[in-house]
Formats: C-alpha cells, structure tokens, sequence
C-alpha cells in the first residue's frame, strides 16, 4: 500500500457495512417488533448516513492526496 493510498481502509469500512447489514438483514427476519423498528432507527438509520459521510471523505481525501502525489513528485 502507497503512503497516503486509502483504499484498503474504505474496503474494510465497506466489508464492516455490508456485515453489518446482512446481520440486520437476518435478525429482521424474526425480530419484527416495534422495538427492532425503534432500535433500526435509534441505531441503524444514524449509523448507515455517517458511513456514507465517512466513505465520501475518504474518496474525496484520496483525491487530495494523489493530487498532491502528481503535484509533488518527480518531473
């Protein structure tokens, strides 16, 4: 991995997501209640829009840096 390369740490923050919502997925199946409805929403909801914030910053970061990498390397 290249210093400043973050695709490794977006795939494990990816890998962590899809896990995490294919347990969601399965408990859903028998745990359909308004208490699972409340707790997908206390808990689920927030966490899936912060991931996606989180994955926006990396790739915009990773841009930064490979244009800074262009900018600063050898001629």
């Amino acid at each position: 991995m290249r210093i400043g390369d973050l695709s490794g740490p977006a795939a494990k923050l990816e890998l962590a997501i899809d896990t995490l919502r294919a347990a969601r997925q399965e408990i859903s199946a028998a745990w359909n209640d308004a208490t699972f409805t409340a707790f997908h929403e206390k808990y689920f909801v927030p966490l899936e829009a912060r991931y996606r914030r989180a994955v926006d910053a990396i790739h915009r970061m990773a841009q930064v840096l490979e244009k800074a990498e262009r900018e600063c390397g050898d001629p």
